[in-house]
């Protein structure tokens, strides 16, 4: 008798877009391995091979999820990729390739356990598949796959902290054009204290007009706040912040005190 496959929550973030039948396809190898498998698509369109993108978007997204569930992020760059990997992370299982995205995903932390699915990354459907069929059966991931020592790492770019001013990055733009920065909340407080600030480009446009908080915000005006995962947002009210400044991923923005 077969095991019996338990109930669980997957999540998918890609960057597969909607126009083609990758995303059909990776959705249909799951489910028949598990047909039990309760699946949650967080986006599939992440800018193709972002892995900074993909990283913001699982992280955040993540912490929604019940302890146990299972997160697909596949974001694959050929070139760059070294397999497929199982990993542990605050009670939650991550599929995605070996190329530096657990690392991204985890930052300062360390994921619980590491583990090599495969090392080919271009049969990921069946592969993924089988992998959450046996974290569905209950099956140890240590009897079945392959303890990964050395995962291919990247490193996130922190801000610069100095007396006068922050140095930090564009990390995401939402879909209204909203700048999240790679700022918390903190960090930046600790550092500001009570001080006035105003931001400046690379382009030496300064924002020094601006709304603390977004419930007050008039329309045309610029306003910044903490998002519920304690980024610094920059938003322009009723338009695009990024468009409107030139702004995009992994762009400076400096922080100036007054």
């Amino acid at each position: 008798m077969s095991a019996k496959l338990q109930p669980v929550l997957v999540s998918i973030c890609s960057d597969f877009g909607h126009t083609d039948f990758r995303t059909a396809a990776l959705k249909a190898r799951i489910l028949a391995n598990c047909p039990t498998a309760n699946l949650v698509d967080v986006t599939h369109e992440i800018r193709p091979f972002d892995l900074v993108q993909a990283a913001f978007v699982a992280r955040n997204a993540f912490i929604f999820f019940p302890e146990g569930s299972i997160h697909v992020i596949w974001v694959f760059n050929a070139g760059g990729d070294r397999g497929i990997l199982l990993a542990s992370f605050r009670n939650h299982y991550f599929i995605l390739p070996d190329n530096g995205l657990i690392s991204l995903i985890t930052g300062d932390e360390k994921p619980e356990k590491v583990y090599r699915i495969s090392d080919d990354s271009f049969e990921f459907r069946d592969r993924i598949g089988a992998a959450i069929r046996n974290l569905l059966t209950d099956e140890d991931p240590v009897g079945v796959f392959e303890e990964c020592e050395n995962p291919v790492k990247r490193i996130n770019v922190s801000p610069v902290y100095q007396k006068e001013r922050i140095q930090a990055r564009v990390s995401y733009v939402d879909r209204y054009g909203n700048l999240v920065l790679n700022l918390q909340k903190e960090p930046f407080s600790k550092v500001a204290g009570d001080r006035t600030f105003s931001f400046q480009t690379a382009s030496q446009q300064e924002i020094s007009n601006f709304y603390l908080g977004e419930t007050n915000a008039e329309n045309g005006s610029f306003y910044c706040y903490f998002n519920h995962a304690g980024f610094m947002t920059l938003a322009l009210c009723g338009a695009s912040a990024a468009a409107t400044l030139d702004l995009k991923n992994e762009d400076i923005l400096l922080i100036l005190f007054k």
